[in-house]
């Protein structure tokens, strides 16, 4: 979700600097505003993404700002997440932090509460976030997106690891608030709840609109208000 716009016979990247704002409705109710963004870590070839949701007035009630944070690097083309934290205002329980540890091959997890938990790291691994990127990077290093078929991303979800198998097809014509985008459409198809993304061919393929099933209340919709790359 990033992008500066490319000069002379240099060419825009998904680790190209931008924020995205999206409005999140749960059918035709509104639940507040969230925004992400990446920007350049402290070592070349290092950045930081960032992801704050807010929350409005009748959901604050049930529900403080959510703000994550993810600190990869890419190594060989791979993303090697080092440090991501996740934190809801006023639950413990359920803000953490996770470490990585790629020498020996451990990611090291913290709750608030004070839970601990230490796990052998896969040969290639990723954070709720840095998964984001994965996927546009995926995408994004096919000649023909609409050809990739199906892939295994594995993440570390809290205190466990799962993975992800993602499917690529054509999304068509998106219209947004930011404004009509031609798609490639990303679900998620090792489970039953429904996880997609639509990602931007002209921009970088930054996710213009996502879509979740988290329970039987039904799916959330998030729709791009504004971009800036």
């Amino acid at each position: 979700m990033l992008g500066v716009l490319a000069t002379g016979t240099a060419q825009a990247d998904v680790t190209d600097t931008f924020t995205a704002n999206f409005d999140v409705h749960r059918g035709k109710l509104a639940l507040g505003t969230t925004a992400f963004g990446i920007t350049p870590g402290a070592k070349a070839g290092c950045y930081v993404y960032t992801g704050q949701a807010r929350p409005n007035a009748l959901v604050r009630l049930f529900l403080g700002d959510v703000t994550d944070e993810s600190r990869f690097c890419i190594e060989d083309g791979v993303i090697r997440p080092q440090h991501f934290r996740h934190h809801i205002a006023g639950d413990e329980k359920k803000s953490y932090t996770l470490d990585f540890d790629w020498s020996a091959h451990e990611v090291h997890y913290r709750s608030e509460a004070g839970k601990q938990d230490t796990m052998t790291l896969p040969e290639r691994a990723l954070d709720p976030l840095s998964i984001h990127m994965a996927a546009r990077q995926w995408v994004d290093e096919a000649d023909d997106p609409e050809t990739l078929g199906e892939a295994d991303f594995p993440m570390v979800d809290e205190d466990e690891i799962k993975t992800y198998r993602l499917r690529a097809t054509d999304g068509g014509d998106i219209q947004t608030p930011a404004g009509r985008y031609d798609t490639v459409r990303v679900d998620r198809v090792d489970d039953n709840k429904r996880l997609t993304f639509w990602l931007a061919r002209s921009a970088e393929w930054i996710p213009v609109r996502v879509e979740q099933q988290k329970d039987e209340d039904g799916i959330f919709q998030m729709n791009m208000t504004a971009l800036e790359r």
